[in-house]
């Protein structure tokens, strides 16, 4: 059984603003454990409260004690990366000049560059993708 046993008048007070003002749900669930870990609630209570595994009790109180609130926020790059991306010119440049190729073919299009990728894409990949890269070429001009 593990709680977080000390904190001061001022992580309390941090804690619990975070609570408050936070627009971030995840965050806000996180600082509410900590609390309820300082006032007395077993690692077992926690997991029903808010429906997690132990594992991610425990790894909350190991970032509350390493880093405070800041460790309790998700860190970035998480999830699922882009198969295409507008940032990268390498992706831009292949649509284009694939969308040139087959001005009026829009599988042939999304062959040629499925083949010229790692990871194969959907036509509303492609889709959404050229609706991206037309709005940024539009805001550029």
């Amino acid at each position: 059984m593990r709680n977080v046993k000390n904190l001061t008048g001022q992580q309390i007070e941090q804690l619990r603003q975070t609570i408050r003002e936070s627009q971030n749900n995840v965050l806000k669930k996180r600082c509410q454990c900590v609390l309820y870990s300082y006032y007395g609630l077993t690692v077992t209570e926690l997991m029903e409260m808010f429906a997690v595994d132990r594992r991610s009790i425990y790894n909350w109180m190991n970032r509350w004690q390493q880093d405070g609130v800041q460790g309790l926020q998700d860190k970035p790059g998480r999830g699922l990366k882009p198969k295409l991306n507008p940032d990268d010119q390498q992706h831009v440049e292949k649509v284009m000049k694939a969308m040139k190729s087959f001005p009026k073919e829009p599988r042939q299009v999304l062959q040629q560059i499925n083949h010229q990728l790692p990871k194969p894409i959907s036509q509303d990949t492609l889709r959404r993708f050229v609706k991206k890269i037309s709005r940024l070429d539009s805001m550029a001009a």
